[in-house]
């Protein structure tokens, strides 16, 4: 008998939809194809790894039919993985689990990334029936996926004005204090710029996004700039600590050294520490010990938003995509398509830590290659 050691794979969310769908194909080729697929996999050893995200790309479509038969074919699976702490009994887990458990690692006195890794592996990673991930009750799925095409809207604005600034991040807080505080005028002509340059980047996003829709992404994303900025009359100091205060970043840390860059960095993350904070069972102010540094979700997403490639077009999609990247520190073979192994080959040649991280990251063009395509 040759036993052959399980392995965690994570498809991205295309090689999911098209494996359902070709299962409803007319096609007897290619539905004996997709049907065949799942034995074939557990076959080899490989198990298909289901998150929140995926779940969230495949019920996120118009066509109410086909998201009732993507929960049946998931559902009708006899094993799959997925992420869930241990005291919920039905879920998909997140990115915010992730970075939950990642916390609480740390926390635990987890000290360099693949203790943290191990660690959140032994904590989250769960396997069984579809059923056990997403339920037996295929009704709540009807109820859900309106709310999962509403969102859809702020993942792309979030996706196509990722590059918009309205200071310039390279200085320091120390540079920016002293510099004149700009008059009313100066800050309507301010927001005006930033007005046209997110109309710009919404355009550049979305070949076809309307001039109306961008403008009105624009008039979103000025609106929640303009709610950041205070009701009185302050000094340019008083607004950098006001601002970064509200985002969780306490006022000693805000000295002249710090560039802006690593302040918007750790504000970032110290908001998604707050949004967490329940799941961890952890205070806020015990989460601010946590360093980003430490967390392999964060080092991924980082180093792959600085070395990868720069997309000129940028669907909301890409938001859910950089979350299925930390996938590759939680699965033993995450596929990707052939820019995204690109963007990992040049992490990995300016980061080489991050190779001891993650497993292998595999291009794979179609859902059935993931039983053909060996380690890359």
């Amino acid at each position: 008998m040759v036993l052959i050691k399980p392995q965690i794979i994570a498809p991205d969310s295309s090689h999911w939809a098209n494996w359902i769908d070709s299962t409803l194909d007319a096609d007897r080729g290619r539905w004996e194809t997709a049907r065949g697929l799942h034995q074939k996999l557990l076959d080899q050893g490989k198990i298909p790894f289901l998150s929140w995200h995926h779940l969230q790309e495949l019920l996120g479509i118009e066509n109410e039919a086909k998201a009732r038969a993507r929960i049946a074919f998931l559902q009708s699976l006899p094993l799959i993985a997925w992420m869930g702490f241990p005291q919920e009994q039905a879920g998909l887990g997140a990115i915010t689990d992730i970075l939950s458990a990642e916390a609480i690692a740390v926390d635990a006195g987890c000290n360099d990334l693949t203790s943290v890794r191990d660690y959140v592996r032994q904590l989250l990673m769960r396997t069984g029936p579809g059923l056990d991930a997403i339920g037996t009750e295929s009704w709540i799925w009807d109820v859900i996926r309106p709310e999962i095409l509403a969102q859809r809207p702020r993942a792309d604005m979030i996706a196509a004005l990722s590059s918009c600034r309205f200071l310039d991040e390279s200085q320091t807080v120390g540079q920016i204090v002293v510099q004149a505080k700009r008059s009313p005028e100066e800050i309507a002509r301010k927001m005006a710029n930033i007005h046209r340059q997110a109309i710009h980047e919404a355009m550049a996003a979305d070949r076809n996004r309307t001039s109306a829709e961008a403008r009105a992404m624009a008039d979103e994303f000025v609106a929640g700039v303009l709610a950041m900025m205070p009701k009185r009359d302050i000094s340019v100091r008083e607004l950098l600590v006001s601002t970064y205060v509200n985002q969780g970043i306490d006022p000693d840390e805000i000295t002249d050294e710090c560039r802006l860059s690593d302040l918007s960095d750790l504000a970032t993350f110290r908001t998604q520490l707050r949004i967490v904070a329940g799941k961890t069972g952890l205070s806020f102010e015990r989460l601010k010990m946590v360093r980003m540094e430490h967390l392999p979700s964060w080092r991924i997403i980082r180093a792959l938003r600085e070395h990868g490639q720069q997309r000129d077009e940028r669907p909301g999609s890409n938001l859910a995509d950089s979350y299925l990247a930390v996938l590759a520190a939680y699965s033993d073979i995450l596929y990707v398509d052939r820019r995204t192994h690109e963007d990992f080959r040049r992490v990995l040649r300016k980061e080489p830590a991050i190779a001891q991280l993650i497993g292998a990251v595999a291009k794979a063009a179609r859902y059935s290659d993931m039983a053909e395509v060996q380690n890359q």
